[in-house]
């Protein structure tokens, strides 16, 4: 990945263990291999979510990185529609966005 890719990040919340199995297995659902491809074709590198390890409070850091901003604007055309199948649980979620400046 170049100092030109784009990130999003998100910290997520869940108030049970349950919330969170529900919506574990909602993404692996959402992210099926045609998403994956058209994803993929639109700009995006990687897709990672990863639990927080807290005994006390389920969180999870997801991290979206595209080639850049105007892959992430492409990805938003399926990332969007999330929102169709994310019901049955709670969470609360906090988003980042930028453009990477420094890696290695």
């Amino acid at each position: 990945m170049d100092n030109n890719s784009y990130l999003s990040s998100a910290i997520v919340t869940f108030p049970s263990e349950g919330d969170y199995e529900l919506w574990s297995e909602k993404i692996a659902l959402f992210n099926t291999d045609k998403a994956k491809a058209f994803l993929k074709q639109s700009g995006q590198v990687n897709f990672s979510c990863v639990r927080i390890a807290d005994e006390n409070i389920v969180t999870v850091m997801i991290v979206w990185e595209y080639v850049d901003e105007e892959a992430f604007v492409r990805c938003q055309k399926l990332w969007s529609k999330w929102g169709d199948i994310a019901q049955d649980f709670i969470s609360k979620i906090v988003f980042n966005r930028g453009k990477k400046f420094y890696g290695w």
